[in-house]
């Protein structure tokens, strides 16, 4: 447990279960104390969001949407979804917007005065894409496929079994498309669109024009597109039978060969100076993305993040029952240089640092925690708050007791 208020590094080893609990107590009475003698402003109110039981939030910058459960009426299929948009950090209302479909709200965009609305029907798992005007109750288009991300502020990526194409943000016109033809796989993103066929030829498309942009051929690896590539940073990872070889983007220039097993790896990412391969059912492998080399395999972390010169993780199996603890690794090594006790993560907050929480009941105690040292410097205390808490750099949100959400601002 770490002292809130009384700062100091938490010891990467767990202490008996009795003496947590006892100085998890005299840490709320130092809070008190402390904090009462701290030189600080007297906390301003948090703005106020109202929402019900069951309504759902997406935070996006400075805005935030609660969207309502969606109502059907008798014999009918189509429901309608009730997104209110608010506007962070004074919660001003931004206007309603209906829309309608088949199934559940997946996720709320917002790119200029549009919102692009992604769901999923409860039926078949087939997705969708909805734009409106805020505030509207037109569609301004509407398309059975997935949204990949909106490159600029006017053009939305798309994708479905034909493959990635972009539309017009306002009309849903079509701009350009990468087909997808039997046998290839494709991976895309807010930049690159990258297909490779089973035949071995591998190609990259600029996600903002469509433009091909260079293509290569590579091994030809039938039959075995499940694994074929994965992406890490500006690296994509070709399945070549014996290994992967990396491949640098855009210019697809092959820079190495590695016969690391990075298969049964559900996610690649860019770990500052690793590559993370995360393992089914756990374990992380640490690769070089300069030489391909792997520095470390371990079976203790099941996925991992850079902030600063370090990596978060977490433990496959950590011994608290199922409570996720927050460890600070080194990359160079997989070593665990401490953790942060009962505190969670919200967000990165710049200069190598993350806000964070722990909860005591229906109150919750937010900081700063610094890597580098696991000390902690104590920021401000919510009441009423029943979970959901969520931050976007400067605002923390949480759900309260009664469903409404609450938005502090944490600078």
């Amino acid at each position: 447990m770490i002292d809130l208020g009384l700062v100091r590094e938490v010891p990467p080893v767990e202490r008996p279960i009795p003496y947590r609990a006892v100085l998890g107590a005299l840490s709320l009475v130092l809070l008190a104390l402390l904090s009462g003698a701290a030189h600080r402003s007297p906390a301003r109110p948090p703005a106020i969001v109202p929402a019900r039981l069951g309504d759902t939030v997406y935070l996006d910058g400075d805005r935030l949407f609660v969207v309502a459960s969606g109502s059907a009426q008798a014999g009918e299929t189509v429901q309608s979804w009730a997104v209110d948009g608010y506007r962070l950090p004074d919660a001003r209302p931004l206007g309603r917007t209906m829309v309608t479909f088949v199934g559940e709200v997946t996720g709320v965009n917002h790119v200029g005065d549009v919102l692009v609305v992604t769901y999923r029907s409860n039926t078949d798992g087939i997705q969708g894409v909805v734009a409106q005007t805020v505030g509207g109750r037109t569609p301004l288009w509407r398309r059975a496929a997935r949204m990949v991300a909106a490159p600029s502020a006017d053009t939305v990526l798309l994708a479905d079994a034909t493959g990635e194409y972009a539309v017009d943000l306002r009309s849903g016109a079509l701009r350009w498309r990468v087909s997808s033809p039997a046998g290839t796989v494709v991976v895309s993103s807010s930049s690159w669109i990258v297909r490779i066929a089973d035949a071995g030829r591998i190609e990259v498309w600029d996600a903002h024009t469509g433009r091909l942009l260079r293509s290569v051929a590579g091994p030809p690896l039938a039959g075995r597109s499940d694994d074929l590539v994965q992406t890490a940073g500006d690296l994509i990872l070709v399945n070549t039978g014996d290994g992967y070889d990396g491949y640098r983007l855009p210019g697809l220039e092959r820079r190495w060969h590695t016969t690391a097993d990075l298969s049964h790896s559900w996610m690649e990412i860019d770990c500052g100076t690793v590559i993370c391969s995360f393992r089914e059912p756990g374990g992380t492998t640490a690769v070089d993305p300069a030489t391909g080399r792997q520095v470390w395999r371990n079976d203790r972390w099941s996925y991992a993040e850079p902030l600063g010169r370090y990596l978060l993780a977490s433990a496959a199996v950590d011994g608290r029952g199922g409570v996720s603890v927050l460890w600070v690794i080194d990359p160079a090594t997989g070593e665990p240089l401490g953790n942060f006790g009962d505190w969670h993560a919200l967000g990165p907050a710049g200069d190598g640092l993350l806000y964070g929480f722990t909860d005591a009941g229906y109150r919750i105690y937010y900081g700063l925690l610094d890597p580098a040292t696991r000390r902690i410097d104590y920021l401000g205390t919510a009441d009423r708050v029943s979970g959901d808490c969520q931050t976007s750099g400067v605002l923390l949100v949480c759900r309260l007791v009664d469903a409404s959400y609450a938005v502090w601002p944490l600078r």
